[in-house]
């Protein structure tokens, strides 16, 4: 099975069932603005995640693995814990003070932004080395039911950062969202060095569960949120 439309599709099943949730008009500034944060965060995180293991001589997954289980966990907690700082940072600094609909799209806009540069980055890569990307269909499905999750919890965190900032306890939400995010992170990063599979189902379960949880608070919140016009946040 071709692997590429499956992750795709999975971002855009998240993308309808936000529109079958109510919220039908789209608000593309906003949702421009989380695919500008989404590569600010990349430009930030990437370096940050990396340096430190360049200056030790580490410059493979087997350079990793070849230093023993307690330095895979700790590499695992250190890109977890920079993703989460970076990412969810860069969202509340975009959407304190503004509403939860700006939230919600921003939090779209990064989350499918990633899809399609995940499935970009495939696409290279398979192009680069010549691999087919054909995979199981258990695969292929995993992917798409991944992605379908990543993107709602993205849309989950932007709705709650706009919450707890407007409520007066940011600082204490965007730590809140920056621990979710670190464990989610930090697991998908183990799975990636080890490929271990009892921790790639933990993966998809705890992202399943946050980003069901986040929405199942905020959602409600968001609908009845009073319409107001907003300005572009450019």
């Amino acid at each position: 099975m071709y692997l590429l439309p499956f992750p795709i599709l999975g971002g855009l099943l998240a993308w309808a069932t936000l529109y079958f949730l109510g919220f039908e008009k789209q608000r593309w500034g906003e949702f421009l603005l989380g695919l500008a944060a989404f590569f600010i965060a990349m430009i930030i995180q990437n370096p940050l995640q990396q340096l430190p293991l360049l200056g030790m001589g580490i410059k493979s997954n087997a350079d990793v693995i070849a230093r023993g289980t307690a330095f895979v966990v700790g590499v695992s907690i250190w890109f977890g814990l920079i993703a989460g700082i970076v990412q969810e940072g860069a969202k509340y600094l975009l959407v304190k003070g503004k509403s939860l609909n700006t939230g919600l799209f921003m939090g779209l806009g990064f989350g499918v932004t990633e899809v399609f540069l995940i499935a970009g980055a495939a696409l290279a890569g398979a192009m680069a080395t010549g691999k087919p990307l054909d995979v199981p269909l258990s695969t292929a499905l995993l992917s798409m039911v991944e992605r379908y999750f990543v993107v709602l919890f993205h849309v989950g965190t932007g709705i709650y950062l706009a919450y707890t900032y407007s409520e007066g306890y940011g600082k204490e939400g965007l730590l809140a969202m920056i621990g979710i995010h670190t464990l989610i992170d930090s697991l998908a990063a183990y799975y990636q060095l080890t490929k271990s599979e009892p921790v790639m189902y933990a993966v998809e379960f705890i992202t399943a569960l946050a980003a069901l949880g986040l929405l199942y608070y905020m959602i409600p919140k968001a609908k009845v949120e009073l319409p107001k016009e907003e300005e572009a946040l450019w």
